[in-house]
């Protein structure tokens, strides 16, 4: 009868068997099988030597055996809503880094911010078996819970602050406020904000929550009309930046970003338009993008560890698949203001071309 080390490969050479492992590491089978399988049971140097005799012979574990016989498939799935800016594609590379190292294969769909379609890709990733979640944001399909609750896998949300579901995120209404803070104290209060928010992104929802309440404070406005929320790409933010400040007698002093590509393309609709920043208007970013700093001017931004949320989400699945009671309470994500040279002193304006002041309720 063959064994595993003499079914040949399909290059015709022999197939390298765990035994070939073990001898080459000077340990037993059984060592081997627990470092593929739960390294962190084995010491450190039988570790190293048992992954350096794996490099040396090619030996590559058989996955479906390893997943049959733990009863897993060593993958993870996401959902996310794009895959085409910084915000997503830095914390999703630290998150895949991680997991690698733990010996786990990331899949990834995309909903493009639609929760039909991160329902289904919820639904296809848990009939791929995967053995754990994570998805973004706290608006969900309503159904997606029950589902996930089912398979009994572990979900995590990013970008979220969920006092009903495990989430690791930020609070984006004191963001909004803090942005807000920094332009009322420039002496902005004519303020304009472009995003891209589909019903799904609570986040920057929330953000704009957070400005609202900080120019209420101060007895100001933002009212509908200086928000435009479908710009979703640079060119899209261009267009919707030249349309709001075409009529040079009512325009904002301040425009406010989703995130530092929509801000970029503010900044190209300002010069389009012969507008000077920050001396004729202020620009402010989210997010802290490689760019951000090399712009002219560099641009004002929020910094957000998107690396470090990447990281935790990844821990906190990893400790649920190893049974590892979880730290109390809802991680933060740390974030600061980056004040750079796209914000300045509001431009002088005369009476007649101030906006209104928020009106406020008067008692008989």
């Amino acid at each position: 009868m063959a064994t595993e080390s003499d079914q040949p490969q399909s290059e015709g050479r022999l197939r390298v068997s765990v035994g070939d492992v073990a001898r080459l590491a000077g340990v037993s089978t059984a060592t081997v099988s627990r470092v593929l399988n739960r390294p962190e049971a084995v010491r450190a140097d039988k570790r190293e030597a048992v992954r350096e005799a794996c490099k040396a012979l090619g030996y590559v574990m058989n996955g479906a055996a390893r997943a049959l016989s733990l009863n897993r498939t060593f993958t993870v799935g996401a959902v996310v809503p794009t895959i085409e800016t910084q915000t997503f594609s830095r914390s999703l590379n630290a998150f895949q880094r991680r997991l690698h190292d733990a010996g786990y294969t990331l899949l990834l769909a995309s909903s493009d911010f639609d929760p039909t379609v991160e329902m289904e890709g919820v639904t296809k990733l848990l009939g791929h078996g995967v053995d754990a979640l994570l998805v973004v944001g706290r608006t969900h399909d309503p159904k997606m819970w029950e589902r996930i609750d089912q398979h009994r896998v572990p979900c995590i949300q990013i970008l979220a602050i969920d006092p009903e579901r495990p989430s690791i995120g930020y609070d984006n209404m004191a963001i909004g406020h803090l942005i807000a803070d920094h332009l009322v104290q420039l002496g902005h209060a004519d303020i304009g904000v472009i995003v891209g928010t589909p019903p799904t992104n609570d986040r920057v929802t929330e953000r704009i929550r957070g400005i609202r309440k900080r120019l209420a404070g101060s007895g100001h406005q933002l009212p509908r009309e200086r928000i435009i929320d479908d710009a979703f790409t640079l060119n899209e933010a261009r267009q919707a930046a030249i349309k709001m400040l075409s009529n040079a007698s009512d325009r904002p002093t301040a425009i406010v970003c989703g995130n530092d590509q929509l801000a970029f393309g503010v900044l190209l609709a300002a010069s389009a338009k012969g507008l000077r920043v920050p001396e004729d208007l202020s620009i402010v970013g989210f997010n802290n993008y490689d760019f951000a700093a090399h712009l002219s001017p560099p641009l004002t931004t929020v910094s957000v560890g998107l690396a470090q949320l990447g990281e935790q989400a990844a821990d906190y699945l990893l400790r649920c698949l190893d049974n590892v009671p979880h730290p109390p309470g809802t991680p933060r994500i740390e974030t600061a203001l980056i004040v750079r040279s796209s914000t300045g002193p509001a431009p002088a304006r005369s009476a007649t071309k101030r906006r209104p002041k928020a009106t406020r309720p008067t008692t008989a």
